[in-house]
């Protein structure tokens, strides 16, 4: 996954639009669309600043989906010892859609209180201004 679409799908999980990135970076629309869809290199200066909007550090967004993937392979070998080892495909199909929605549960309920945080201090700057 390119950087470009790690950021927007981070983006995207955080509720925030486009043009929330935009004017909490202080950049045009068009130039960070163009960050999004990989047509203009992140600097290290310009992905500190989005990373710090979307309340995550630079190591977040560069392992973002390495992380999910990682995840589901543990999952994966996790399910290898329910049941003493003596599970079924069935057993193991629903102990991983069971794990994948917790985790989405989980994710969610974060994700929202990240939003919410992200939200209110984007109005209290922008209030400030």
């Amino acid at each position: 996954m390119v950087i470009g679409d790690k950021i927007r799908n981070l983006r995207s999980l955080k509720g925030l639009s486009q043009e929330n990135m935009a004017d909490a970076l202080k950049m045009s629309l068009l130039a960070y669309g163009d960050i999004e869809r990989n047509k203009k290199d992140v600097t290290l200066n310009r992905l500190e600043q989005i990373a710090k909007v979307l309340s995550v550090t630079v190591s977040d967004i560069l392992a973002f989906s390495d992380r999910v993937s990682n995840f589901f392979d543990q999952c994966d070998n996790a399910v290898g010892t329910y049941n003493g080892g003596q599970t079924t495909h069935n057993d193991t199909r629903e102990i991983q859609h069971k794990l994948n929605l917790a985790l989405l549960e989980l994710e969610k309920a974060k994700v929202e209180k990240e939003k919410n945080e992200i939200e209110i201090k984007y109005w209290r700057e922008k209030a400030e201004r």
